[in-house]
């Protein structure tokens, strides 16, 4: 994984400083696209909403909050409440590096096996570049451990599209060993 981080800060890094560091100042709401492999050749797809957002807390520090709700196959819900803080720096004039920590809530719901509720934390580290006026790209390594046997990794990038100054259009992926993710989305800037 670390060296695709790698890649996204060269990436990030060589692109042209032609715009601002990127805002930590957005709410966001957007749809996702979920295949689930279960392992023994069974897989389970399913689609939902989230909803997110972020504040800058001062020039370095940021808090941030995100919901999700996953239908999937068979009627199995899945709901996701993350929220947490993190700490930027900037690595050129247009290119932030970020890490952050969050608690994280998950709740799974099956038909005729009842609902599991599970909380813990996660960790991210990640960039985020404004490569233009109108292209945002971003990428992060990520870990949620909720206890038990619900530990797991990814890693995800995307690129977001100002339309105006104020709101962006965002196409993502996530990525880990049992479960692809494919989002788009609408963030608004509440500072621009």
């Amino acid at each position: 994984m670390t060296r695709y981080l790698a890649a996204a800060i060269a990436l990030f890094l060589v692109s042209p400083a032609m715009a601002e560091r990127p805002s930590f100042n957005f709410i966001e709401l957007g749809y996702d696209y979920v295949d689930l492999d279960l392992g023994g050749g069974v897989d389970v797809d399913g689609d939902g909403y989230a909803l997110g957002g972020s504040f800058e807390i001062g020039e370095n520090m940021f808090g941030f909050a995100s919901y999700a709700d996953t239908g999937f196959d068979f009627s199995i819900d899945l709901t996701q409440l993350q929220l947490g803080l993190g700490w930027r720096t900037g690595l050129t004039d247009n290119a932030d590096f970020f890490v952050r920590a969050s608690y994280v809530e998950a709740e799974g719901d099956a038909p005729g096996f009842g609902s599991i509720d599970e909380s813990g934390y996660g960790l991210g580290i990640g960039v985020r570049s404004n490569v233009s006026d109108l292209i945002e790209l971003y990428g992060e390594i990520a870990y949620v451990d909720l206890g038990s046997d619900a530990v797991g990794g990814a890693v995800s990038g995307g690129a977001y599209f100002n339309v105006s100054d104020n709101v962006a259009l965002g196409l993502g992926v996530s990525i880990d060993d049992d479960v692809m993710a494919y989002g788009a989305s609408v963030r608004f800037y509440f500072d621009q």
